[in-house]
């Protein structure tokens, strides 16, 4: 499994977000500025948290970003799915069936494997739902 380096990114900018006096919305540019990406980069991962409902835009002269709920009621989980989607990672390519002559070998060997990467991501998964991002700053 690859984890998009956004993913860092996404939760760094919430933390900014979520730092923020009186929940005051930030212009992308001063977050870019203190991430030292581009703002054009960064406007891509806002993009992506907010159409994953963690980030709020405005577009107004005032306007800029800000988080959609309290820090404490984002998890891990929500940021996850916001940058990497919520498409299993799983995709075999039944090579087995290059390695055994009979299909039922085969078959085993890929289901087998697909149970246990299955089970490995729902842990995963399970463990970033249990995670508060506040969690990251205590």
């Amino acid at each position: 499994m690859k984890i998009k380096r956004s993913l860092e990114e996404a939760v760094c900018i919430l933390l900014i977000l979520a730092k923020e006096e009186g929940n005051n919305s930030v212009k992308s540019y001063r977050i870019s500025e203190q991430l030292g990406v581009s703002d054009s980069y960064l406007k891509k991962i806002l993009r992506k948290l907010v159409l994953g409902g963690v980030v709020t835009s405005a577009s107004s002269k005032g306007g800029g970003f800000r988080l959609a709920k309290p820090i404490e009621d984002i998890f891990m989980i929500d940021v996850y799915y916001a940058i990497e989607g919520k498409n299993s990672c799983i995709q075999l390519r039944n090579l087995a069936e290059q390695v055994f002559s009979s299909s039922d070998e085969s078959k085993k060997v890929a289901d087998n494997m697909f149970g246990l990467l299955n089970e490995s991501e729902q842990l995963f998964l399970n463990k970033l739902a249990g995670y508060p991002l506040v969690k990251l700053m205590q």
